[in-house]
């Protein structure tokens, strides 16, 4: 394909192809989301809960021959209905509270996982004293990548890679290549392989979480 051409000059297919990711991950162009089993299931309880109602009623006030001690107890039955819908509804409520609790301000997403930078310090430092090089390498890069999206670097997106992330220092902090290549290749055989990993892998992550000023390396 033939380089895209911009007033700020021509940028390669790679750049184009994320630019053309990032629009699209816009508010505006995401589709409406299906409700969970959980919401659809809460929802037919409460359409079910609804019709019964409907029911009820219906007898009191328009059924013939209904005595009082029927209309009492049919009374009764609707406001137990109405307290098992209320304490459904806070139920709900409190689920998205705590939903939205956990991905408060601080927390980011880091190659679809929600994670907690103040989590992966203490992570990071107790791995590195216990010299689990591997677990240190793939808790420093993640605090990485973290840095890169809280300083503006890369954007933050559900599903980016490390070679998204690679294209955003290129593009806006040229002098980091070279350590975020490093720390990508001990991340990558740390994460996704068995290979060995030493001292020297976590020092290339190390080095750049120096250089973007996270954790002392």
């Amino acid at each position: 394909m033939t380089p895209l051409q911009t007033p700020a000059g021509e940028i390669g297919n790679d750049d184009a192809n994320e630019l053309a990711d990032e629009i699209l991950l816009r508010g505006e162009f995401l589709g409406s989301r299906e409700p969970g089993f959980f919401s659809r299931t809460v929802n037919r309880v409460l359409e079910w809960i609804g019709n019964l109602l409907d029911r009820i009623f219906s007898t009191i006030f328009g059924g013939s021959g209904a005595g009082a001690g029927a209309a009492i107890a049919y009374i009764l039955l609707a406001v137990a209905i109405v307290i098992v819908a209320i304490a459904l509804i806070r139920a709900i409520r409190n689920r998205r509270a705590d939903r939205d609790t956990a991905l408060d301000a601080t927390a980011r997403i880091v190659f679809d996982e929600v994670v907690d930078p103040d989590e992966l310090r203490a992570d990071l430092a107790s791995l590195r004293a216990a010299q689990d090089w591997r677990g240190a390498v793939v808790a420093a890069f993640r605090l990485a990548i973290v840095a890169l999206i809280e300083q503006g670097i890369a954007l933050e997106r559900p599903g980016a890679t490390t070679g998204d992330f690679g294209r955003a220092v290129e593009r806006n902090r040229a002098d980091l290549v070279a350590d975020y290549r490093g720390a990508a290749d001990s991340f990558e055989r740390a994460f996704y392989s068995d290979a060995p990993i030493t001292e020297a892998d976590q020092l290339a992550t190390a080095a750049l979480l120096e250089r973007l000023d996270r954790v002392p390396a």
